[in-house]
């Protein structure tokens, strides 16, 4: 593939990661919701062209995430959370063979990643989460454990579109950017 068939594609496919993720303006449920459907877009690239352009995929979408995107939360959990995880899954399928171990990196980099976007959110965004201590640790665990059920499926998905996209249209994004 020529480099302008790469770079239109990256363009193409960041412009419907953005519009994507401008949809969390109809309603706050889609706050979480959007920066998984986003991220699973950066599949075409990663299979087609690779990481390299996939990460540039990613950065570019995070930032205009961040310029465009008024909810502020949003934009924190597409870059520190959804958005780099198909990267990252791509490469720790090719490099690491124990599933076990493969696994704990997940759950250690999300982790690592939920409590990261919750920290910019309420320190640098000012986003209020007091709701979760008025309403008891009952709460903020269930809310954690939604999380980590978002998270898996999430994976689960990310698995099942690489297989669709490979059986189905890869054939066709080949033939249109040659």
């Amino acid at each position: 593939m020529r480099d302008s068939s790469k770079s239109a594609l990256c363009g193409i496919i960041a412009a419907l990661s953005v519009s994507i993720m401008l949809l969390t303006y109809i309603s706050p449920f889609l706050v979480y919701a959007m920066p998984v459907f986003a991220g699973m877009f950066l599949i075409v690239i990663l299979d087609e062209i690779g990481g390299k352009w996939a990460f540039g995929t990613y950065t570019a979408v995070s930032l205009l995430s961040f310029f465009l995107i008024a909810d502020k939360e949003a934009a924190v959990f597409y870059v520190l959370l959804f958005g780099y995880y198909p990267i990252l899954r791509t490469w720790l399928i090719h490099k690491i063979r124990n599933g076990i171990l493969r696994i704990t990196i997940k759950f250690i980099v999300f982790n690592l990643s939920l409590f990261a976007s919750i920290g910019v959110c309420s320190f640098v965004f000012n986003i209020d989460y007091s709701e979760f201590s008025e309403k008891g640790m009952i709460y903020l665990i269930f809310v954690i454990l939604l999380m980590y059920v978002l998270f898996f499926i999430y994976d689960f998905l990310l698995a099942v579109m690489t297989k669709l996209y490979i059986l189905k249209v890869k054939d066709r994004i080949e033939k249109l950017f040659k």
